[in-house]
């Protein structure tokens, strides 16, 4: 069969994002399939991007579609705009193109809002919930019959069905995404951050905002060292990518595998720039830890600790508090590495006070960093998003901040009372810097830049 993999838009107007889902899937599929990858997101400077869609569509002749929902919303500083009317365009456009083509949905988004997704747009044949890698080949063999498959989404004489939970992936035992289908150049022209690839999935911590451990659990499946720098070789000598991101939920935690990671580039000499997600707690980011990551070429810390208050944190249900905080940024200094911080603003319990002490953590960072201190993720300051499938969901119906029967794809925000007017000043105050950024980045000529 011919098999088009398609990645709607994800976030205009922000840095391009390699589809690694897709690759992952064109990597599981049998050779006797015809495998290409679309990414609507290319072509987004174009004057219609959906016209060269439609035009790919017709000369391709696919007979199945997958479409990667990635993501539900766009993030500006000061603007809540929803991603799903360009998915809702985008997957309108497969079907009228492809009239007979089997169209299935997946992705970080569909898989949050499966039902709701199957409902509202019926040009979908089905959807496939979570991780696809070995379920994708199964389902290509039973297209007449996915309820045989589990994890799908279903229409049936009765309504929309779900086929029942799937196994779990042995991560460990995948191969590596396909490097062949889509030019990296784009990408890396992008951002330091466009270029994925993954050293293992699931989180072992539980934070009350995080759709992630519904999505892959909280058990981290790892890979080897050797096969995530094999990967990472192959994207430097064989690609012509010398930076990217690990795009694990937490790349710290176990420290032993983060560190075998670094031990293992250097024992390659392998020149890579790359970063990571990381835990703030000070017993995850030991002194052995950051001196062999500067070693091996990691260049930015980003953390997402979201507040910088005790309180506020526990509430949060972090696994960490401020002390681990001031430690980050004084180990960064130490070390010789950029950092990044990304907060949320009105979380549960946010007062006056937290809100004060929040920014002055800022401000103390940034005073001890200097110019290490990056300033990017500030920028997109905002109200904690409510995702479905999440313990804050579950406390906004409680409290009636939601209806327990709000569908939350037009995004609701947890963000009440008197502080909702902090926010809004904060947010004018971002937005601004934001357009005086973009102004600069364009002066530069590189205008998607964000590191």
């Amino acid at each position: 069969m011919r098999i088009l993999l398609v990645q709607a838009f994800t976030a205009l107007d922000l840095e391009l994002v390699f589809p690694i889902g897709l690759a992952y899937l064109a990597a599981h599929t049998p050779e006797e399939h015809s495998v290409e990858i679309f990414d609507v997101n290319l072509y987004r400077d174009e004057a219609d991007p959906y016209a060269v869609l439609a035009k790919k569509v017709r000369s391709f002749k696919p007979d199945v579609i997958g479409i990667s929902l990635r993501n539900i919303k766009v993030a500006t500083p000061g603007l809540h705009t929803d991603d799903f009317e360009p998915q809702q365009k985008t997957v309108r456009i497969l079907r009228k193109e492809a009239p007979k083509a089997k169209i299935i949905a997946g992705g970080t988004a569909f898989s949050l809002y499966a039902e709701i997704f199957m409902a509202k747009l019926p040009e979908l044949d089905m959807g496939m919930w979570g991780e696809g890698e070995r379920r994708f080949p199964q389902l290509l063999q039973n297209l007449d019959k996915p309820q045989t498959v589990p994890g799908m989404w279903v229409r049936s004489p009765t309504g929309i069905q779900y086929t029942g939970s799937p196994p779990t992936v042995n991560f460990k035992a995948l191969k590596p995404y396909r490097k062949d289908l889509l030019d990296f150049k784009p990408y890396t022209d992008s951002s330091f951050v466009s270029v994925g690839l993954q050293s293992k999935r699931g989180c072992a911590l539980h934070c009350i905002h995080c759709s992630d451990t519904y999505l892959l659990g909280n058990a981290v499946r790892r890979r080897t060292a050797r096969s995530v720098v094999d990967e990472m070789q192959e994207l430097k000598e064989d690609h012509g990518v010398d930076q990217m991101f690990f795009c694990d939920q937490i790349f710290n935690i176990p420290v032993g595998h983060a560190i075998d990671i670094c031990k293992e580039i250097l024992d390659r000499r392998l020149e890579v720039r790359w970063s990571a997600w990381f835990n703030e707690r000070a017993n995850t980011l030991p002194d052995e830890l950051l001196v062999w990551l500067k070693k091996a070429g990691c260049g930015l810390l980003s953390f997402s600790p979201d507040h910088a208050d005790d309180r506020m944190l526990k509430n949060l249900d972090k696994n960490f508090r401020r002390r681990d905080l001031v430690y980050t940024y004084q180990a960064a200094k130490k070390h010789g590495l950029d950092v990044e911080y990304s907060f949320f603003l009105n979380a549960p319990g946010e007062d006056w006070r937290s809100l004060a002490s929040l920014l002055k953590f800022v401000a103390e960072a940034k005073m001890h960093c200097g110019p290490n201190f990056r300033m990017f993720t500030l920028l997109m300051m905002q109200p904690i998003r409510i995702y479905p499938h999440s313990r804050l969901h579950n406390l906004a119906i409680e409290t009636g901040l939601v209806d327990r029967d709000a569908d939350l794809i037009e995004g609701q925000f947890w963000n009440p009372g008197g502080m909702s007017y902090a926010v809004a000043g904060i947010q004018a105050g971002a937005q601004a810097a934001w357009k005086v950024r973009k102004q600069v980045k364009d002066w530069q000529g590189n205008p998607t830049a964000t590191v």
